[in-house]
């Protein structure tokens, strides 16, 4: 069961929780964490994995995310460049994928993003089209 501490005027939440699957593989998030974190019914949340079997569950707050796809040349540093440019707009990856089209020539990156502390998305695509690896981008507020 979780449990609530203050902490020199911090509010924590330490806890574990053992949750079911029902028969439709869906799970409930504990009460106790949605009302810390604020989500409601119908906030999406993104579930990733990793090698480990574990899953990671965010909440992709509305407004505040944005999925982003993007078509580069496929050569080293071309997502270098990509990231370091998102990085300056204040952007932050919570999780993405890419893979190979055409060895040497394109590549497609897609990510889900953080993008509450980015101060214009448009800036922000204005600013990954003028990289000379980038051919597309597509930015999708969630």
């Amino acid at each position: 069961m979780g449990w609530v501490s203050l902490i020199n005027g911090v509010i924590g939440i330490k806890n574990f929780n053992v949750v079911k699957l029902d028969s439709k593989g869906r799970i409930i998030v504990p009460f106790h964490i949605r009302d810390y974190l604020g989500l409601k019914e119908g906030t999406e949340l993104l579930v990733t994995n990793n090698e480990k079997r574990e899953l990671k569950i965010l909440p992709l707050m509305n407004g505040k995310t944005s999925e982003i796809r993007i078509m580069l040349s496929d050569m080293p540093g071309s997502m270098a460049k990509i990231v370091n440019t998102i990085a300056k707009h204040n952007v932050d990856v919570l999780m993405s994928m890419s893979q190979t089209i055409e060895k040497g020539k394109s590549a497609e990156w897609t990510a889900m993003v953080d993008t509450s502390n980015c101060k214009d998305l448009k800036k922000l695509e204005t600013s990954l089209l003028a990289l000379s690896v980038v051919k597309k981008v597509e930015v999708e507020k969630r």
